[in-house]
């Protein structure tokens, strides 16, 4: 097995999904630390909320904006970098602290603060402990929040790269080196050999390291050269040596100086270009990497870094991606096999390092904590139990007969797996439902499913899945039934499985005795809270008095006994009816009230009939059911007595106004008659007379019911008179200027006669015209008479007897 490609493909697979944990008890967990770099801008702090945990101790004090991440060890040193502005992200500044222990108590191993203007910070720390956890802890001011990117090597040093090739640092495997910083070109700071990409005029060396190796097997071989800071130009030359001292003869076989930077400012070798050198400058088609090299087994091989722009350290990475036939280093190759990486709680891994090479120093282990043990010599194999859920690395380090050691690791997850809180059993009531909770929660990646027993008496029992079982269950026997769920959870590689046994008890229908039909209006008695099988429970609705009504039984819980229904009937009332019987006056004959009403109801009155008051009878039926009594009023109105006086009473002529007295009681209107003609329905009217032969005036006084009558018979006085002046003045003035007599109208005017005599007895003037008057004159031609005294006779016939009357006078004239 190959465990170190698989971890850098999940590795590299896995790069764009992290997150940043806000606080230590979120912290991020990285997986391989070993040469790690997150992509750009992968990571921010831009939203961190202030922490429990104190600054460090050498950071600005308000740099609180701080995110967490934390990693196993799996060798002795670690230099961590993160790149802000100008290198990848936007983070001015940046901090970085690096603990151990636990979020509860912490210890603070390292710490680098930020430099304004630069957006890179370093930091490393040796003396780590190969599977122990460590936290780094990144942060910035509030105002220089912004994401970054992460880069973390772990790894164990065989001895530090020197600046010249006497401290050439040798390489016993293809493990990720980092240097912290470097610190000049060493006490011969022109080593590039003239004609290489290197040679510069004055000293071609400004901060340089030395590594080299043997090969082992033959095979290409790549490599990345990845400064800690990605503005930094890094260059290098790969020599090829003729024996193993890098300062004897060699070979340059790959050059590169060039300024073309990525985004990382990486160089090296890769298995896509071509050229073998690159020169200063960045001249069209150069990207800082040149082809890659085919090792030879038994040469060795040195490579002369330099950093000509900052003391600042880089890592050196072998083969990554390289799957072209790679070839070697010399050293020891421990081999990890290992049975699983994904396992439940509680299970085991077996590990073991058949097919390790060169490994005569020995082979030691390392199982992070939470194994039942953390260290182990020996091929194997080892089977390890993991007690809690978590990530834990499997480290494996292979040493030679030198001491050259080399490690392979592999990350384990253990999954803490689902708790099932369902109960074994359960009792329910036919037709009532399971409700059996599954889990409490359910985490993200749990699936929960069951399967259920056949029982061909229950009824709505099937397979399903989700985290609660909700299913109404109906016993079609008259004895309890069984059935049983089987519950099975699967988180990842955990499984747990449990059962629950379901008793369904036969339902019992609760019975009662029939209640019997009242009356609207009745008392209606409770119901019974216990049924004759002896089932409680309440009734509803409440009790109703006024019609029928269907009363719901609700058996109280844990009875196994169904709901059942009770009718009660109420009958309607029935009130008899009748006709009313209109008013009638005092004294009237009263008519029996019937003995049967208009419904068809018999029955008898009371009181007895009373034809002088206003009364109300009670009619009480003889016989039926729900039938009520009933009542009429027979009103009894006071007879009206008519009575009145006329003014005047006697001697009374045509032509009078006579005014009448209204002395009647009880009485609300009137109408007055005349000769048995109406004439005012006034209270107290008045009657003028006119040519009446006689008058008798007759009062009805009526209330809503009655009336009375009363007459009264005026006498009338004949109404015969003639009047005529005694003098008049026919001159020339307007006042009276003719004379003639004035009669009433009982004459007849047909036989008028009117004779003026003078005192000689001469008559001067004559009329048989009632509308004639005398004017003074006499004769043809009207002459005037003479101042004096003239007799008149007046000759009218009588209407109503044809009598003959002659009336006679004087009358004295005047000029």
């Amino acid at each position: 097995m190959q465990p170190v490609r698989l971890l850098v493909f999940f590795l590299t697979f896995m790069g764009l999904a992290y997150g940043q944990g806000d606080d230590c008890l979120s912290a991020t967990y990285l997986p391989n630390v070993s040469n790690f770099c997150s992509t750009n801008s992968n990571f921010t702090n831009v939203g961190a909320t202030t922490g429990l945990t104190s600054t460090p101790t050498c950071w600005p004090a308000a740099a609180t904006q701080d995110v967490w991440f934390q990693f196993i060890a799996t060798g002795t040193d670690v230099l961590i970098s993160v790149n802000g502005n100008g290198s990848g992200g936007s983070m001015i500044a940046p901090n970085i602290a690096l603990y151990n222990g636990n979020c509860s108590l912490l210890f603070e191993l390292g710490c680098s603060p930020g430099v304004v203007g630069n957006g890179s910070t370093q930091l490393y720390e040796g003396a780590l402990a190969p599977g122990t956890t460590y936290l780094i802890r990144v942060s910035s001011l509030p105002s220089y929040q912004g994401s970054f990117i992460l880069c973390a090597n772990c790894y164990t040093p065989n001895i530090n790269p020197g600046a010249d090739c006497g401290g050439a640092a040798y390489l016993c495997n293809q493990n990720s080196v980092s240097v912290a910083s470097l610190s000049g070109g060493g006490l011969n700071n022109d080593e590039p050999e003239p004609g290489t990409c290197l040679d510069v005029w004055g000293p071609d060396e400004g901060n340089s390291s030395w590594f080299k190796w043997t090969c082992q097997t033959s095979g290409t071989l790549t490599f990345d050269i990845t400064p800690i800071n990605a503005n930094d130009d890094i260059d290098f030359i790969l020599y090829q040596l003729a024996g193993t001292n890098a300062c004897g003869p060699r070979t340059p076989i790959r050059c590169n100086s060039s300024s073309c930077l990525n985004s990382v400012g990486s160089t090296g070798l890769n298995l896509v270009d071509i050229d073998i050198d690159e020169w200063p400058n960045c001249d069209p088609g150069e990207n800082a990497y040149c082809q890659y090299i085919n090792m030879v087994a038994g040469v060795s091989y040195a490579i002369l870094i330099n950093n000509f722009s900052a003391s600042t350290g880089f890592t050196l990475s072998f083969n990554t991606g390289n799957t072209n036939n790679p070839g070697t280093f010399l050293g020891p190759h421990p081999l990890l096999n290992y049975t699983n990486t994904n396992i439940c709680q509680g299970s085991t891994v077996s590990y073991n390092a058949t097919g390790s090479t060169n490994v005569a120093g020995g082979l030691n282990w390392i199982f992070s904590n939470g194994a039942n043990s953390t260290t182990a010599t020996g091929i194997g194999p080892m089977t390890i139990t993991y007690a809690n859920p978590g990530n834990f690395l499997g480290i494996l380090n292979g040493f030679d007969q030198f001491g050259c050691q080399a490690t392979e690791f592999v990350n384990i997850q253990v999954t803490a797996p689902p708790v099932l809180i369902n109960p074994a059993t359960q009792t329910i009531c036919s037709n009532n439902n399971t409700s059996i909770s599954l889990m409490n929660t359910t985490p993200t990646g749990t699936s929960i499913q069951w399967t259920v027993s056949s029982n061909p008496f229950v009824i709505g029992a099937s397979n399903g899945t989700g985290a609660t079982i909700n299913q109404t269950l109906t016993n079609n026997s008259s004895q309890t039934q069984t059935i049983t769920y089987t519950i099975t959870a699967t988180k990842g590689p955990c499984t747990v499985v449990s059962t629950t046994v379901v008793s369904v008890n036969p339902n019992t229908i609760p019975t009662f005795n029939a209640v019997n039909p009242i009356c609207q209006g009745d008392v209606l008695s409770a119901l019974p809270i216990s049924s004759l099988n002896g089932i409680t429970g309440t009734w509803s609705p409440a009790l109703n008095n006024q019609a029928s009504t269907t009363y719901t039984f609700i058996p109280t819980l844990g009875q196994c006994a169904s709901a059942t229904t009770l009718i009660i009937t109420v009958n309607p009332t029935i009130t008899p009816s009748f006709d009313p019987v209109n008013p009638i006056c005092q004294d009237w004959a009263l008519a029996p009230l019937p003995t049967s009403s208009l419904n068809g109801i018999s029955g008898t009155w009371s009181p007895a009939l009373n034809n002088q008051a206003t009364t109300t009878y009670t009619f009480t039926p003889t016989a039926g059911i729900c039938v009520s009594a009933a009542s009429i009023t027979i009103s009894i109105i006071e007879q009206p007595i008519a009575q009145f006086s006329v003014l005047p009473n006697d001697s009374i002529l045509l032509g009078s106004t006579l005014y009448f007295q209204n002395n009647s009681v009880n009485a609300t209107a009137y109408i007055w008659q005349v000769n048995s003609q109406a004439f005012s329905t006034e209270v107290n009217p008045s009657y003028l007379t006119s040519d009446e032969e006689f008058l008798v005036f007759t009062l009805v006084a009526l209330n809503q019911t009655c009336t009375d009558t009363f007459e009264i018979q005026v006498p009338l006085m004949e109404n015969i008179f003639i009047f005529s002046a005694n003098c008049f003045t026919p001159d020339a003035d307007e006042f009276n200027p003719t004379w003639k007599p004035f009669i009433s109208e009982n004459y007849d005017l047909a036989n008028y006669h009117l004779t003026i005599y003078n005192r000689w007895g001469e008559v001067i003037w004559e009329s048989f015209d009632y509308d004639a008057a005398w004017d003074g004159t006499y004769g043809i031609g009207g002459q005037a008479v003479q101042d004096g005294v003239y007799t008149w006779v007046l000759r009218l016939k009588n209407k109503k007897n044809d009598e003959v009357s002659i009336y006679s006078g004087s009358l004295l004239l005047l000029r």
